[in-house]
């Protein structure tokens, strides 16, 4: 199945878009309105849909799939059952069928077999237990649990201190474009101070990167190739209310790298971010939380919310750093792929439905 957003400046010229690419059988999995700049918040509107085909379906499968009625968070008995479900080694032997059945569901959408066996139990302490066969009962309050157990939190409001805020990860994930991402919002939109630090030397494309994207935006940006420069640029901005540190990309299995990095932000007052891409998986989270756990993990970013269907990655990943989520982002554009991270929205989008 090919899966693809589509954007236009209306939701017709959305819709049309879709069809040209799709064709009349395209099927709309969702449609989304919001804003450009700070985070969806400001900015021109425009409009996004989601649409899917799969070119190996029939006719008649595909008139039955267009007529079925959408549903937000809910999901119906058929659809579960439709769904293969992976080993059911970690279900509790005492479960219905039906709770059997959506145990492999989440485990399906990339959430470990432990976390999934823990959310249902703390479903079914919610319902009573002849509602134990309502799927879309429990499907509803998997998406309030899931929410609870998210934690999310709010951007910096900065109280008249500066605030130094570092992006860390494996290679790949997307910090260079966060960081810019980051820099445009608050230094265009909400008019805050920003500069902009790279530590970032292996490569040179990403310094110059950085350089471009920090004269469009207007701010001063800064190269440091030792620990004492780093000090040194930081102290070189004084009146910057946010400083964004951009570091090199590090491999979990490169203890070198991760004993370079510790030595550069050692004696920092800093906000340290955690950056993954929402296509790890989650065995690799395990080992890079161990690696990057080396340094405290404040806050987690996750990346590329785009470029996969299954979403569980994201409450694992804030399960095991423990800490809060703060942002994500949902593709390459600069600033507008990226947002403030809700912790309903995200259940939603766990689950299979962002909206």
């Amino acid at each position: 199945m090919r899966v693809k957003k589509f954007t236009g400046k209306t939701m017709q010229e959305a819709v049309e878009s879709l069809r040209r690419d799709f064709g009349n059988d395209a099927v709309i999995l969702h449609t989304k309105q919001k804003r450009s700049w700070l985070f969806g918040r400001i900015g021109p509107k425009r409009f996004e849909v989601v649409g899917a085909i799969d070119p190996n379906l029939n006719r008649q499968t595909k008139e039955s799939t267009a007529n079925r009625k959408p549903s937000n968070v809910t999901v119906s008995t058929e659809r579960i059952k439709k769904i293969e479900s992976p080993s059911m080694a970690n279900a509790d032997p005492g479960w219905s069928d039906t709770i059997q059945t959506l145990f492999g569901r989440l485990v399906s959408l990339d959430i470990p077999k432990d976390l999934a066996q823990s959310l249902i139990k703390k479903v079914l302490a919610q319902i009573p237990k002849e509602q134990w066969n309502d799927t879309d009962r429990i499907w509803t309050e998997l998406c309030t649990v899931i929410s609870q157990t998210l934690t999310t939190v709010d951007p910096w409001d900065f109280a008249d201190e500066q605030k130094i805020v570092v992006l860390m990860g494996p290679t790949g994930v997307g910090k260079t474009t966060t960081v810019a991402k980051l820099a445009a919002n608050f230094s265009l939109v909400a008019g805050r101070k920003v500069g902009v630090i790279t530590v970032d030397t292996y490569r040179i494309a990403a310094v110059e990167q950085l350089k471009t994207y920090a004269e469009i935006i207007g701010i001063p940006v800064q190269v440091a190739y030792s620990p004492q420069e780093l000090k040194d640029a930081i102290k070189n901005m004084p009146d910057r209310e946010l400083i964004l540190v951009d570091t090199a990309g590090r491999s979990q299995n490169n203890h070198i790298h991760m004993a370079e990095l510790k030595n550069y932000l050692d004696g920092i007052d800093a906000e340290i971010h955690l950056v993954v891409s929402a296509t790890t998986k989650n065995r690799d989270i395990d080992e890079i939380i161990r690696v990057f756990g080396q340094l405290p993990i404040d806050r987690v970013i996750v990346t590329k919310l785009d470029e996969t269907s299954a979403h569980g990655v994201i409450l694992y990943t804030c399960e095991r750093a423990n800490a809060p989520l703060a942002f994500v982002t949902t593709g390459q554009g600069v600033p507008e792929d990226i947002d403030v991270a809700s912790s309903e929205k995200l259940a939603r989008l766990i689950l299979g439905d962002w909206a």
